[in-house]
């Protein structure tokens, strides 16, 4: 099989498998962060991070050792690299250069615990003249208008250079090892759960945790009206079966299921499936252990990709397997203590468990940080393994429940459509230039778009 069959065979798993047909094998997708691979490089950790086309050396490699249907990795962007340059340039005290080349997340608030009433009036204002200059102290527009400037431009460039950096490796892994080369542009986004995102960057864990007593209704308030800023930011501009809105769970497994009821869940719940009523499939990524709530995933809409860190593969599998998407539960802690054959039988085990029925793409607890993380020679046996053990009998078969079955329709009053005087609007636009012809009006609401989603990628 040559490179472009190859990669025609693998589209066709992946494009069978989100449309709920049994792929011929099992996806595979064994993605290296981008510190691993300069590790394997034997590459400064520092100076990779400021000229990613460095990695194009170690990165094919890699990939010449290790078998994945996906590309072993993608272009950088600010969410899956961090690079230190965008958030040095934007003077962040959010996310910080460590002593040991890591971009780090301090817990750090930016919003005051007597502030939920401003946040709950209008969201994105407040973001922008409270949150925004605390987290990022060179983006103060108000008292330093023109550094602000300069910084958040800037910043953007640098980021831009970045994924243009790593752009000419990752186009030339797709081409050499016919890889599946990912959902359609536009189809992919990020969000997080409102709750979640009130705890994150707003208020911190500790912040959250107080607040969870002292200001219970004001949260349960906050969480509604950030949720439509949520859905907008995730909202895909072109929803397809392969793409996907990435979420990663962060709160609920330190919350009481109380709180979790009340507080995260009644959220989260009406965001997805207002999403899947707009054909946009989520991602979610249940970190931690989310044993104790299955039975609330069991309500979220067909269709979701759940991937799971920790838990018991056959009950997940029981509970959830006929309505979702699984991914996940290798541990790859084994892969680094365990030995050759004890790896292999953890993967065998897995597939036996969770291949009946269709469903399940493999994959691991969570990705490999470092290049100590893992014994090399056993992630290549897993890898190897599972693309020749994880192979259907029955190929094209339906399975599983397709996404929103359940016939979500979108409600404009649930998410309303954001109104604040930091966005662009056509109106606006139109009675500031009456010359400006209708045929600009997707122009002005696509570069509102794109500001709106440049500041919200800032807070995440």
């Amino acid at each position: 099989m040559n490179t472009q069959q190859l990669q025609e065979a693998r589209c066709k798993d992946f494009n069978d498998f989100y449309n709920n047909k049994l792929p011929k094998h099992v996806p595979l997708s064994m993605i290296l962060p981008f510190h691993l691979i300069a590790q394997y490089g034997e590459q400064n950790l520092f100076d990779f991070q400021y000229d990613y086309s460095k990695l194009r050396e170690p990165v094919l490699e890699l990939a010449d050792k290790i078998y994945t249907d996906g590309c072993i990795s993608f272009p950088v962007t600010q969410n899956n690299a961090r690079p230190p340059m965008m958030y040095q340039l934007l003077g962040s005290q959010s996310f910080v250069m460590g002593k040991n080349g890591y971009v780090q997340h301090p817990e750090v608030s930016g919003m005051h615990e007597d502030e939920y009433g401003e946040l709950i009036a209008d969201p994105f204002t407040f973001l922008m003249d409270k949150v925004i200059p605390r987290q990022y102290k060179n983006l103060d527009f108000k008292n330093e208008p023109v550094k602000a400037m300069r910084s958040f431009i800037t910043a953007m460039w640098s980021l831009d250079d970045d994924m243009m950096s790593s752009m000419p490796w990752f186009m030339e892994l797709i081409e050499k090892k016919g890889y599946y080369p990912g959902a359609p542009l536009g189809s992919a986004t990020f969000t997080l759960a409102p709750f979640d995102f009130i705890a994150d960057q707003l208020r911190s864990f500790s912040g959250i945790s107080m607040d969870i007593r002292r200001h219970r209704s004001e949260l349960k308030e906050a969480a509604e009206a950030v949720m439509p800023l949520m859905f907008y930011w995730g909202l895909p501009e072109n929803p397809h079966p392969e793409g996907f809105v990435l979420n990663p769970l962060h709160m609920p497994t330190f919350m009481r299921e109380k709180d979790f009821a009340e507080l995260w869940f009644p959220t989260y719940k009406t965001m997805l499936e207002q999403f899947a009523a707009k054909n946009a499939r989520t991602m979610v990524f249940c970190e931690n252990d989310w044993m104790r709530y299955l039975d609330y995933l069991q309500e979220l809409p067909a269709g979701t990709l759940l991937m799971f860190e920790y838990g018991d593969p056959k009950a997940i599998k029981d509970k959830l397997g006929d309505k979702f998407l699984i991914q996940g539960l290798y541990p790859i802690s084994l892969i680094r203590q365990g030995t050759k054959q004890e790896c292999i039988d953890k993967a065998k085990e897995i597939l036996d468990t969770m291949m009946p029925g269709g469903g399940y793409i493999f994959g691991f607890d969570k990705n490999p940080l470092t290049l100590g993380d893992i014994n090399l020679e056993n992630y290549i046996a897993v890898a190897e393994f599972v693309h020749e053990y994880g192979v259907y009998d029955n190929p094209g078969e339906a399975f599983g429940t397709p996404l929103n079955s359940e016939g979500f329709v979108f409600d404009e009053n649930i998410m309303k459509p954001l109104h604040t005087k930091y966005l662009l609007n056509w109106e606006g636009f139109k009675s500031e230039n009456p010359l400006a012809p209708d045929i600009a009006k997707p122009r002005i609401e696509k570069y509102s778009a794109r500001f709106f989603d440049k500041i919200m990628n800032l807070l995440v």
